[in-house]
């Protein structure tokens, strides 16, 4: 793989993964709109797409830093001796991975939780 590819691709999944937090969280904010305008009480549609939300920005999210990390792997020395290469190996990815998905999941949560009780 050329730097250049791979750089191209570092561009596209990076691109990918805040499109998909933006659908995520923007979404996430909608429900939560209609859970506190709505009317009161349990719904399964709701629900379930509460769970689909939730379950895509976690996991989506996390395969487009999966991605990421593999093409972290693949710099060449000369890449990762330059600022830019040190800076992107000084990057913890695997922590972002996982905060990223627990506050997507807390998100989650706590929207059923609010059309449950």
């Amino acid at each position: 793989m050329t730097p250049e590819i791979r750089n191209a691709i570092v561009l596209a999944r990076s691109e990918n993964y805040f499109g998909i937090m933006r659908t995520t969280l923007f979404t996430q904010f909608g429900i939560a709109a209609v859970i506190e305008l709505g009317p009161d009480g349990f719904s399964l549609p709701l629900a379930a797409l509460i769970i689909a939300i939730t379950a895509f920005g976690i996991l989506a999210g996390g395969t487009a830093l999966d991605d990421l990390i593999a093409l972290r792997g693949d710099m060449d020395d000369k890449m990762a001796k330059t600022a830019y290469g040190k800076g992107v190996n000084a990057r913890n990815i695997p922590a972002l991975k996982m905060i990223s998905a627990g506050l997507v999941g807390l998100v989650g949560l706590a929207e059923l939780i609010a059309i449950l009780f």
